[in-house]
């Protein structure tokens, strides 16, 4: 019995140094250092000081589901214009010609109104002090009677004079599975 005392406490140090010795820092796992955390002074960049407009590029959306009536097409957004300003943490949206929910007609009501909101702030949340953007986007008919909308908030990723991403979820820089991308106009 006596040996047994004297092994077991060597045994869990030698399993403790394996497991330690064992871990791998190249591992697919999310650590919440490869996505940058941005300050109040990058916000700038995207405002350019006064007002600087962007267009959306591209949308990743790697859990798109096409039953949602909410869901949101990158072709809907190609012709809109995004203006952020430095006085509020509002922007404001030229929309183009083709509408997210313009078809949307289920045969009760006719989605008439497209809505949009959206914000650009600096907060301290889940992902860090960072920067980020709510994005709201949605549909009312003529009387108001029926209506949908979706809220999404994005963490700033990557952001230079002429390009930003936004995206959401724990995820390794560039390899985004929900994303808005930004190029300026």
């Amino acid at each position: 019995m006596k040996n047994y005392n004297s092994i077991i406490p060597q045994l869990l140090s030698l399993f403790l140094l394996i497991s330690l010795l064992s871990c791998n820092s190249d591992d697919d796992s999310f650590d919440g250092g490869n996505i940058p955390l941005f300050t109040e002074s990058d916000m700038p960049m995207i405002h350019g000081n006064s007002e600087k407009t962007w267009r959306i590029t591209e949308l990743i959306n790697d859990y798109y589901n096409p039953s949602d009536p909410l869901e949101i097409e990158f072709s809907c957004l190609a012709d809109d214009e995004y203006t952020f300003s430095s006085v509020t943490n509002q922007f404001s949206v030229n929309l183009g010609d083709d509408k997210c929910f313009g078809k949307n007609d289920d045969g009760i009501f006719t989605a008439d109104v497209e809505i949009f909101d959206g914000e650009l702030v600096f907060m301290d949340a889940s992902d860090g002090e960072t920067i980020y953007l709510r994005y709201s986007r949605g549909y009312m008919n003529a009387d108001g009677t029926a209506q949908g909308i979706s809220i999404r908030y994005y963490t700033l990723a990557e952001l230079s004079e002429s390009r930003m991403v936004f995206y959401r979820g724990n995820i390794k820089f560039g390899e985004y599975k929900e994303a808005i991308v930004f190029e300026a106009i």
